[in-house]
């Protein structure tokens, strides 16, 4: 059993070491497993937490690069660095790209740009016209789900945490307990910074802060 899920257990008052609720089997403690891999994507893509760069051997007259990883899910794309030109590209579209250039494809220079096409594709206008440089590519990676207490959970040591007590709201919102359900979710909101963001009720009035400093005395 991995150290996040015995620190759910204790919080929802089972005994980790002997437990009667989730056995510590791949089937008895799936929900609590699932329940952790949903909170850390969760948080991945809220806080863009997980960085990873890739390198990408430009090729001479290739437009479109796929993005691949083993352990995870591109997210989006945060920075294209041209090494040896050590240059940044520019992010730009598809629509934008073509009112410039409508023969943006046939056009072959040193990459000035770069498109994200979907969740694995990128394309640098203009295409190379040699095949002497490489793109270094920031991106923001989903990690994979985790499925046994020996796999690696990629997450912040700051944001551990937060994905314990998202786990323990998930358990009492399944036992059909609001109050310890809410009680719960909001530490997760408080652990990401978040709590003030979403405090209020929708049925709640917004109003403005107007407390003011008194007005200092005059003095002779």
């Amino acid at each position: 059993m991995h150290a996040l899920e015995k620190k759910v257990l204790e919080l929802i008052g089972d005994d980790p070491e002997n437990p009667d609720v989730f056995l510590d089997t791949v089937a008895g403690i799936e929900p609590i497993r699932d329940s952790i891999n949903d909170a850390i994507q969760e948080i991945v893509t809220i806080t863009g937490s997980n960085k990873q760069q890739y390198l990408i051997p430009l090729r001479a007259g290739q437009q479109f690069y796929r993005l691949l990883s083993n352990v995870g899910y591109l997210g989006w794309i945060t920075d294209v660095w041209l090494v040896n030109k050590k240059r940044r590209l520019e992010q730009t579209g598809l629509m934008k790209v073509t009112r410039h250039d409508p023969r943006w494809m046939m056009s072959s220079a040193d990459p000035q740009s770069y498109i994200p096409i979907g969740n694995e594709l990128i394309a640098v206008y203009p295409k190379p016209s040699a095949s002497s440089d490489v793109l270094e590519v920031t991106v923001i990676e989903i990690p994979k789900e985790y499925d046994d207490e020996r796999s690696k959970i990629k997450i912040r040591k700051d944001f551990q945490y937060a994905v314990v007590e998202y786990a323990v709201s998930e358990y009492w919102a399944s036992r059909g307990d609001a109050n310890e359900a809410t009680l719960h979710y909001n530490l997760y909101l408080k652990a990401l910074g978040m709590r003030d963001d979403f405090n209020m009720s929708p049925y709640a009035g917004r109003t403005f802060d107007t407390t003011k400093e008194s007005t200092p005395a005059e003095t002779a």
